[in-house]
């Protein structure tokens, strides 16, 4: 799936594009070939199926491409109610599509 996420951060609005590989309750990792400096808090906001995500998160690790995917891995500092509940029912709803009928 690929979603593109606005990120903003230093003061400036920029536009970062990417794929969300990765997503739980706690955090995301974003595949992009941008990187954001380690530590940095960023706001993020995209669109799941079932609802907006609008977070501020912060950058924890980066993975270069040496070994794995290139791309960053971000954890939520602050998340509303309604983007949390957007997150868990997508992760519902994809363990259900991934479970075995039988």
């Amino acid at each position: 799936m690929s979603i593109d996420v606005k990120f903003r951060g230093a003061g400036a609005a920029t536009h970062l594009s990417g794929r969300i590989t990765d997503l739980s309750e706690i955090g995301l990792f974003l595949a992009t070939p941008k990187f954001v400096p380690l530590g940095k808090e960023i706001h993020v906001e995209f669109e799941l199926p079932t609802g907006k995500v609008e977070a501020v998160g912060e950058v924890r690790w980066i993975a270069r491409g040496q070994v794995a995917e290139q791309g960053l891995g971000i954890r939520f500092l602050r998340l509303s109610a309604a983007s949390a509940r957007a997150i868990d029912l997508a992760i519902d709803q994809a363990a259900i599509l991934k479970s075995p009928r039988g």
